[in-house]
């Protein structure tokens, strides 16, 4: 194996090649749709990656995610302001709960995020988000 000398240092000059103009990116569309209400029942009979807004309402609570992930496993990552409030913690079977605390102030979001990973062929899953109480 042959290694690089470390006090040897090569200059590196961003550039373009001619036929391609630098442009800005634009920003990402925001997802219009509205948050599902709270305490719906949400299911999937499908592999792969789905994620649902939860609308919570403006009272704060103790907010629980009933679960069933039946006999092939899943993840439920709940997602509040970007942050991680409840998880699986990896792929599960079975039923379970959920909960974590809701403290909106003023200004923040009345919803929560809910992606489901659904890496295995055959799976089906179901889970409800209780309203805050």
């Amino acid at each position: 194996m042959k290694c690089l000398n470390p006090t040897v240092r090569m200059a590196v000059f961003p550039s373009l090649p001619p036929a391609l103009a630098q442009t800005e990116c634009a920003a990402c569309p925001l997802d219009e749709r509205p948050p599902k209400p709270c305490g719906q029942v949400t299911a999937s009979g499908g592999q792969g990656t789905t994620r649902t807004r939860h609308a919570l309402g403006p009272t704060p609570g103790l907010v629980r995610i009933t679960y069933d992930m039946y006999g092939i496993p899943d993840r439920l990552d709940c997602f509040y302001k970007g942050v991680l409030v409840a998880s699986t913690g990896g792929l599960v079977s079975g039923t379970g709960t959920l909960q974590w605390t809701y403290a909106p102030e003023p200004s923040d979001p009345a919803w929560c995020l809910v992606v489901m990973s659904a890496p295995n062929s055959g799976t089906a899953w179901v889970y409800t988000i209780n309203c805050p109480s």
